[in-house]
């Protein structure tokens, strides 16, 4: 048996799940490749990325929410970052992907992290909220995160863990089968028990693991999410889980001495095993107040990116991503915000104040 998920709206992105068919002289592969072929030809442009589960025993995909503004809040993939900074720094994103395509990820982030001493030894302590919506999901996740810190050479090294729980939400009031049967689709059935016509969700525990190194001239991180691939499953007939993703970060600054200006190159590199993200940016940061910049994701997008920090402290920056890949000709392209303070409990006076870890 075959069935299909789309998307309700007005217009016709479709987005199919496919389950595998045997029998009637086909094999499963062909009449997957003879239906994808057939949706490809009607919905070329839309059709193509939200492709997002291919469910046979169990489903995969990237799970972790993409930021263009990454190298301001590496607490979100990193937890050996917690505390290094010395001080409570606080951060909120929002991120609109891929504006006017209908189902496209819309992700809200909040996390807080502080130093202290435990037992004598620089410790760290932070707090991580993310609200991810796509298609048919939402997924909300909690993550408190503890590293401790060491002083190494002219730099400090951070070794964290992370263990929160992740709560996963599939709407299935979405889910439309035969959605065209003047069509003649022959490869879905109206009522199918693997796809759920209602809300349903599960929860499941998730730990990470990261190593965070900052110099006053250059950082390097390596960490890794979900690392034992926890299994939010909602439904017994539907096994999702979540693959182990691995990031490696990394960044520099060059200050010039003739003008009050420092490039601040950086990457990062994102893997969940079949899938691999790159992005590649440059910063300049003008009197430690303002910064612009332009990044690059591989065969994905052109970002450009800008900040200010305000006389109170706040820190506000915003990027927009032109999308370069086939998902130009049904997007407007990508918007996110960031706001950060970085401040001491005993709330000492601005010009005390401590430059975050974030803006190296």
């Amino acid at each position: 048996m075959e069935s299909a998920f789309f998307f309700k709206k007005k217009c016709s992105l479709k987005t199919i799940c496919s389950l595998p068919v045997y029998g009637n002289g086909q094999s499963g592969v062909e009449k997957r490749l003879t239906l994808f072929l057939s949706c490809w030809s009607k919905w070329a442009g839309s059709f193509a990325f939200f492709m997002l589960f291919c469910i046979q025993s169990h489903v995969q995909a990237q799970f972790d929410p993409q930021f263009s503004q990454y190298m301001f809040n590496p607490l979100g993939f990193n937890p050996g970052v917690a505390g290094m900074g010395g001080r409570i720094n606080a951060v909120i994103a929002n991120r609109q992907q891929w504006v006017g395509l209908e189902g496209a990820p819309k992700t809200t982030v909040v996390g807080a992290d502080m130093g202290f001493y435990f037992l004598g030894n620089k410790s760290g302590a932070g707090l991580v909220i993310l609200n991810d919506e796509i298609g048919f999901f939402r997924n909300i996740t909690l993550q408190a995160s503890f590293a401790q810190n060491f002083d190494l050479g002219e730099g400090k090294m951070g070794v964290g863990l992370s263990l929160g729980f992740m709560n996963q939400v599939f709407d299935g009031s979405k889910a439309i089968l035969n959605p065209d049967e003047s069509g003649g689709s022959s490869y879905h059935q109206t009522a199918d028990n693997l796809v759920a016509g209602t809300e349903v969700s599960g929860t499941a525990l998730d730990v990470g693991f990261g190593a965070f190194y900052r110099h006053k001239k250059f950082y390097g991180g390596f960490s890794v999410l979900h690392l034992f691939q926890p299994k939010p499953n909602f439904k017994e007939e539907l096994t999702v889980y979540i693959p182990r993703t691995f990031f490696l970060t990394g960044g520099y600054n060059y200050a010039f001495w003739e003008i009050p200006v420092v490039l601040q190159p950086s990457f990062l590199l994102k893997s969940s095993g079949n899938i691999v993200q790159f992005d590649l940016n440059v910063n300049a940061v003008v009197r430690d107040r303002y910064w612009g910049g332009l990044s690059y994701r591989f065969q994905d997008a052109l970002v450009l990116l800008g900040g200010i920090e305000l006389t109170n402290g706040v820190r506000i920056g915003y990027s927009y991503d032109l999308t370069i890949s086939r998902l130009s000709k049904v997007s407007g392209g990508s918007h996110e915000v960031v706001v950060g303070y970085t401040f001491d409990l005993n709330l000492e006076k601005r010009e005390k104040r401590y430059k975050s870890v974030r803006f190296l």
